[in-house]
């Protein structure tokens, strides 16, 4: 038996299969380069700068697994940016962690060590810890927008 489309679903039928398509394109055009595959291997990390709001958190032990403190320069980047770095859902084993990023907020600027996960974050937003926070604004201010932010 042979089915045949009206002309509206026809349209509709094309039109999911763009959208389906842009996705799949932007899917894989911003997917970050995953290079782990071994435990020496050195880690193609993107010198792109995310642009997005900074806020700050009291740290505690991390998802790299390892527990920091308040007065240290640390930072929790969001899912978007952490996750296609953690090898068999292992977060402990992100390729990330540990390496320098530098926030900047204007004319000021904080080089922080990535350390944890921000669960609540936008993609491009980044979380520092108090002691990091300070160098680039006030605690009581919260939230900064606007800020930029890199490995190094």
């Amino acid at each position: 038996m042979v089915s045949v489309f009206t002309n509206s679903q026809f349209m509709f039928f094309v039109m999911v299969i763009v959208v389906l398509m842009t996705f799949t394109i932007e899917s894989y055009y911003s997917a970050p380069i995953n290079n782990i595959n071994s435990e020496n291997e050195s880690v193609n990390i993107t010198k792109r700068a995310y642009t997005g709001e900074v806020t700050w958190y009291n740290v505690g032990l991390g998802a790299c697994g390892v527990t920091n403190n308040d007065n240290e320069c640390i930072a929790a980047i969001p899912g978007a940016q952490f996750d296609p770095y953690t090898p068999n859902g292992n977060p402990n084993r992100n390729s990330k962690c540990g390496k320098s990023i530098k926030v900047t907020r204007g004319k000021k600027s904080v080089i922080v060590k990535m350390m944890d996960r921000c669960a609540g974050c936008k993609s491009g937003d980044i979380d520092l810890s108090p002691a990091a926070f300070k160098k680039i604004g006030t605690l009581g201010e919260g939230r900064l927008k606007g800020c930029t932010w890199q490995y190094v």
